[in-house]
């Protein structure tokens, strides 16, 4: 249940591409693209260039058509949206793709982007390649309960089929990419082994910048677990107002971490309102921790989904970047959605969903609580 795993990327990863100084000079790049549909003022593209700089540009669609010119360090997956896309990373008009130093062309249609039709990188073909191979799991995951035995192992089948393109295919950005998105759940040796066994040149990507990254940053950190004291943080929910996990003693508290662009976390939301609808009134608090990519997203999110707790905004870089103090890192959180609950008294009760390594699931969270609570029948 990695977060990374999303359908509407096809290869199931949601991925932030790295702002580090990549150790060659940029290339350019030229994309044409043209839309099927009437709906299309714009489109978004968003890279980062061979100054190390994020960037995100605007494309106005003129004649059904739009253009751009730019500098890559290297080849990276890119994103690109348009006018009408929504919050959600499976949006229709949402795509990622990966972009070379290169001319390429986009044949695009509207609310169709994830079957656009794309020339002029060696990469994209790849990762198309490889997304149809792991496609078939992806389908049987949509039909299977979020944390089920079944479930878990349709995620290590796509997991193990990734990992192994990766080991035999050193020369591909994918496959850095790949290794990159499983790196904080690999062993440090086994991630050491995938590192060493990638080109030199792709060891220098900016996928590859992140797993040695990761490598030099690697230190242990025990897992606080049931029974242990829950770390405070304080933190700016989504009034404006400070919000802290001191304030809610005496409560039963339960944290999730969760984003709009999550495809499990969306899925799990009835549930989770249905366990707030009944255990609320007899004193479970629910703090939302957002993964999202920025607050507006975030923001969206809880008023889409209509999400009647309490929340605070963690965002996606802190959770990719392990940022020090984040809660995720507090709480040592590598997969969503995840699910801590805690007691009256500030320690942590149990783990559920991608906190808990056996992955127990929402019916193990209610079970607990009908223990805890049931005896209250407020």
């Amino acid at each position: 249940m990695k977060i990374k795993s999303l359908i509407t990327v096809t290869l199931g990863v949601i991925i932030l591409i790295s702002c580090k100084k990549s150790k060659t000079n940029g290339k350019d790049f030229t994309i044409k693209g043209t839309i099927d549909g009437s709906n299309t003022e714009y489109v978004v593209l968003e890279y980062t260039d061979s100054s190390d700089v994020y960037i995100s540009d605007t494309l106005m669609v003129e004649d059904n058509s739009f253009f751009i010119q730019g500098f890559l360090a290297h080849t990276q997956l890119v994103s690109l949206t348009s006018n009408l896309t929504g919050v959600y990373m499976e949006d229709p008009n949402r795509l990622r793709f990966f972009l070379e130093p290169n001319e390429v062309e986009i044949a695009l249609k509207e609310d169709q982007f994830s079957d656009a039709l794309i020339t002029g990188s060696k990469s994209q073909i790849e990762y198309q390649h490889l997304a149809k191979e792991i496609k078939p799991y992806y389908e049987k995951l949509k039909l299977k309960e979020t944390g089920s035995e079944m479930a878990r192992k349709l995620f290590a089948e796509v997991k193990n089929i990734q990992l192994n393109y990766a080991i035999n295919n050193p020369h591909s950005y994918v496959s850095a990419e790949v290794i990159n998105f499983h790196s904080e759940e690999l062993p440090i040796d086994s991630l050491k082994m995938f590192y060493a066994g990638l080109d030199p040149i792709i060891r220098e990507s900016i996928y590859g910048l992140d797993i040695q990254e990761t490598i030099e940053s690697y230190v242990f950190i025990p897992i606080v677990d049931s029974g242990d004291v829950a770390p405070g943080f304080s933190s700016e929910n989504s009034a404006g107002n400070i919000l802290s996990l001191n304030q809610f003693k005496g409560k039963i508290v339960l944290l999730d971490f969760g984003a709009g662009w999550c495809v499990p976390c969306k899925k799990e939301i009835p549930e989770v309102k249905r366990i707030f609808d009944k255990y609320h009134s007899n004193g479970l608090e629910i703090i939302g921790v957002s993964l999202d990519k920025d607050k507006t997203s975030w923001k969206e999110y809880i008023k889409n989904e209509k999400l009647d707790w309490h929340h605070v905004y963690e965002g996606e870089s802190n959770f990719r970047n392990r940022k020090k103090g984040s809660i995720n890192v507090l709480y040592q959180v590598h997969a969503i959605p995840a699910y801590i609950l805690i007691d009256e008294n500030g320690i942590i009760i149990d783990r559920y969903g991608g906190a808990d390594k056996k992955d127990k699931s929402l019916k193990d969270l209610e079970a607990k609580l009908e223990t805890l609570l049931s005896s209250n029948s407020l």
